[in-house]
């Protein structure tokens, strides 16, 4: 394998920041349990925020009910001809 030094040991720096970073969210958990119900919702209210929206569906359909959503044609044609491919295809 080929790679030089200096990116090695920046590549193994980010491995430590990481599992620095996995070790702060592991003990927050862990202080949070150990605390009042308000401080837990405070807690998960931030994760939330942290998370984001992962899929928000507007429109026909049931927002509670993803398999009865309509297929947008339109913006899947768009997808493709964003990725290059024919219409057709």
């Amino acid at each position: 394998m080929r790679l030089p030094l200096r990116t090695f040991w920046l590549m193994n720096r980010n491995i430590d920041r990481i599992e620095a970073k996995n070790d702060m969210r592991a003990m927050s958990v862990a202080m949070v349990a150990q605390s009042n119900a308000e401080t837990a919702n405070t807690f998960r209210r931030g994760l939330s925020i942290e998370a984001g929206v992962i899929v928000k569906m507007e429109g026909e359909g049931d927002i509670n009910n993803p398999l009865e959503a309509k297929r947008d044609d339109t913006g899947f044609a768009d997808l493709k001809r964003m990725a290059g491919q024919k219409i057709g295809q």
